[in-house]
């Protein structure tokens, strides 16, 4: 899929996003404290670190894990981050066994958020390229939506790149506008880069709301029922961003994953 959008859909149970559009170093980056150790839900490779105890790889070390991240020939990842490594000692055959399935399956048995791996969040390439990421504390997802958000801005139109030629340059978008858009999200919603408008000063980026399920190939959201429900509008002049409502109805939606 080549078009350029960024698609979230919440399930506020568990604090699971799906996504597509947001990259691997966009949740990186935005991230306060990297975790210390990753536990590799993928295939395992037998000449990379193994845990004797759980048969998972491992990566630890901020090093390691950023070297993990920014390696551009990963195009699939599948992990849950842990704490210490004496943890995974006293993980249950069970648990180990419900691991293999989240990797497998992509999906959770019970809670996603482990006591003894003390862990944040799990993150999980989807075959569609689509992403599944739960987090423990949902305010984190925020922080990465919004550096996105900033980032997409910058890649898409010549114009854009012209104006922000540093990405410290845009403002950060307030937490309290994003969190407006969470009602939004549990149906799913779609911001369009491919559709930017410039009206004097300001960029207009338009947010659509899906009721069909999206789906990351051909272009397929095109084909789903949906309606410009808001814009996303920064104000270059007064360097701030603000949130343009055009169906306050869809913002009320009480619908689930």
């Amino acid at each position: 899929m080549s078009a350029d959008i960024i698609y979230i859909h919440l399930e506020t149970v568990s604090n699971l996003i799906l996504s597509y559009g947001i990259s691997l170093q966009d949740f990186a980056g935005a991230l306060k404290r990297l975790p210390s150790h990753l536990l590799l839900l993928t295939a395992v490779d037998p000449n990379d670190n193994v845990d004797s105890h759980t048969g998972f790889n491992v990566i630890g070390g901020t090093d390691d894990i950023l070297d993990y991240f920014d390696d551009r020939k990963i195009t699939v990842h599948k992990w849950i981050d842990f704490e210490q490594s004496l943890y995974l000692e006293q993980l249950t055959p069970i648990e180990v066994s419900q691991l293999l399935y989240l990797g497998h399956a992509y999906t959770h048995l019970e809670s996603p958020f482990y006591y003894k791996l003390q862990n944040n969040y799990v993150y999980l390439t989807l075959p569609d390229q689509t992403v599944k990421t739960y987090y423990r504390y949902l305010e984190q997802f925020y922080r990465v939506l919004n550096r996105s958000l900033k980032r997409h801005l910058q890649e898409q139109l010549p114009e854009a790149r012209f104006l922000f030629r540093r990405r410290s340059t845009i403002p950060n978008i307030d937490p309290i506008i994003l969190k407006q858009l969470q009602p939004l999200f549990i149906d799913g919603a779609l911001f369009s880069f491919e559709e930017i408008g410039f009206l004097q000063k300001e960029i207009h980026i338009p947010i659509y709301g899906l009721t069909g399920r999206f789906r990351a190939v051909n272009d397929a959201w095109t084909n789903n029922v949906q309606e410009k429900v808001a814009e996303l509008i920064y104000d270059q002049s007064l360097q701030k961003w603000r949130l343009s409502v055009f169906n306050e109805a869809a913002f009320s939606s009480q619908g689930l994953f």
